[in-house]
């Protein structure tokens, strides 16, 4: 079985369908990972959910949705104004303006995302969260550090098991050694052994004029793909 796992998406239908298009991975064998945030800054939130639930439909049990922060200040029931500030100021109006232009609300994808989303992932040499983690095991780590802490990017310290987030828009996807120095800027389309330990991060900033970023792991290695973003 391959694994797919599919970086920030931010309301970007144009580069989902065709990274789609262009892994063109079985439904029926391999796994489909998607890292949050599908939402916000780009055009096509709507359009985004509608091709996360087909997703989730063919690919059943093999589709892994983990939460984003921007998934998690919509299933929020009550926010701080400091909070809703920062929400709008990260593109929560491209969502409602998606929404409404089908007749829709945000809200609308509420019972969808409570019901198919997890926290993190765990697979045969990696794991997966939105954000970041402080600690090992992974299971450990609260809330608040996989879906909205920077700190495996920023500070470069978490040198465990290795772990692929998403979460920090970067120029290029970047494995962090967890040394507090080590980034190695990372190629497409060319195929390497996993590492053990550190971050893959492969939000290269999807919705703010970056590209797309899906990563394929297979036997002990893996490739990276990306795609233009809108």
């Amino acid at each position: 079985m391959k694994t797919w796992i599919i970086g920030d998406i931010h309301g970007c239908a144009g580069p989902l369908s065709g990274m789609i298009k262009k892994l063109n991975p079985n439904p029926s064998e391999d796994r489909l990972i998607l890292l949050g945030d599908l939402f916000d800054r780009g055009p096509d939130s709507w359009e985004v959910w509608q091709q996360a639930q087909r997703l989730e439909e063919a690919f059943g049990e093999r589709f892994i949705f983990l939460l984003g922060n921007h998934e998690d200040y919509l299933l929020r029931e009550s926010m701080t104004l400091g909070e809703r500030l920062l929400w709008k100021r990260v593109g929560r109006d491209a969502t409602v303006r998606s929404f409404k232009a089908h007749g829709a609300r945000m809200e609308d994808a509420r019972p969808w995302i409570q019901a198919h989303h997890r926290l993190f992932f765990t697979g045969e040499g990696f794991q997966c969260v939105h954000a970041g983690l402080k600690v090992v095991p992974l299971e450990d780590n609260d809330r608040q550090t996989l879906l909205h802490d920077h700190s495996v990017v920023l500070q470069n310290l978490y040198g465990g098991p290795l772990t692929v987030t998403g979460h920090i828009g970067l120029p290029n996807p970047a494995w962090f050694a967890g040394d507090g120095k080590t980034v190695v800027k990372l190629a497409y389309e060319q195929w390497k052994p996993l590492p053990e330990k550190g971050v893959i991060c492969i939000d290269t900033g999807c919705g703010k004029g970056g590209p797309l970023t899906a990563m394929e792991i297979s036997e002990g290695q893996y490739r990276l793909a990306g795609i233009s973003g809108s």
